[in-house]
């Protein structure tokens, strides 16, 4: 059983639901011991660099400094602010974001900082309903009147549109994928949006820069033009990395490392994209999980 269906199975009670926050981590002092989580590089993306910017930003950026949480982050300050930056363009056609793949809640907490003051819904999607409740956690304790707004999905991404944007109408959305890694799943989660594609204005993908063993398949970059053609337009987002620097070396953890001078990730708007993937013929079912009999 691989380690993807191994979660669906874990989980069949709750899989494809939204979940409710959990009253243990509510104001919990050490959230990740709580949760079981374990910190390892601690990396923190210092987001006070970009003050002065926006106003907005600000916010997030002196809130992100206030709140005394032992995490770590994902992506860099860059990603998280250019991510901020097509979401701030491109608000005014929009009605929700959708952050998959939270982690820690390192971009769950910059695109929280978004609801209020442009009027949008956030929907935190990931496969392990722990970094949902991490996530969820973080955003509240740094925009505690934004969680009305911040609703918790544990499944992937097809089964998010398969149970939420293809149910709920007027759906304007901006995807942020940070979930699986893998060729084979990340060319799954995109061939879904295919079929609410009329429901989402763009998508923004990161880790398009990220290599490893390769038992993980670590090529983001690879599904995008597998989808959408070599030929694909995409505005690049976050931070370029020089050859031989530290991050371009396979890490102590799990060998991953960052091609040189090659940007961390990719926002492709939906407007005029041309799907060369999934063929029109298919359905969405084909890009959904296997179910797993339940655990025991």
């Amino acid at each position: 059983m691989t380690d993807y269906v191994a979660t669906v199975a874990m989980h069949q009670d709750t899989w494809g639901t939204f979940l409710e926050p959990d009253p243990a981590v509510e104001g919990a002092e050490n959230l990740h011991e709580t949760l079981g989580i374990p910190i390892l590089s601690g990396h923190h993306a210092d987001l006070t660099v970009f003050k002065g910017r926006n106003s907005v930003f600000d916010r997030i950026a002196s809130r992100s400094k206030e709140v005394d949480l032992a995490y770590e982050d994902q992506c860099s300050a860059q990603h998280y602010y250019d991510v901020f930056g097509c979401v701030e363009r491109e608000h005014g056609a929009l009605t929700r974001l959708v952050d998959v793949g939270v982690f820690m809640g390192g971009s769950a907490a910059v695109l929280a900082g978004c609801v209020e003051p442009m009027g949008l819904e956030l929907d935190l999607v990931d496969v392990n309903s722990v970094f949902l409740q991490f996530a969820r956690e973080r955003v509240s304790r740094m925009f505690p009147r934004a969680t009305t707004r911040v609703r918790m999905f544990h499944g992937d991404l097809p089964t998010y549109v398969a149970n939420v944007l293809l149910a709920e109408s007027g759906t304007s959305a901006l995807i942020h994928h940070d979930g699986a890694h893998d060729f084979n799943q990340v060319v799954k989660d995109l061939s879904s949006l295919y079929y609410a594609r009329d429901r989402i204005h763009g998508v923004a993908l990161q880790d398009t820069h990220l290599r490893g063993d390769i038992s993980y398949f670590n090529f983001v970059d690879a599904a995008v033009y597998a989808m959408f053609g070599v030929g694909v337009k995409y505005e690049p987002l976050g931070a370029r990395y020089p050859q031989d620097s530290p991050v371009t070396h396979p890490n102590q953890w799990n060998g991953n490392y960052f091609l040189a001078d090659t940007s961390e990730g990719m926002y492709v708007p939906f407007d005029g994209v041309e799907w060369k993937y999934p063929h029109p013929s298919m359905e969405l079912e084909s890009f959904m999980p296997v179910k797993a009999p339940p655990a025991g």
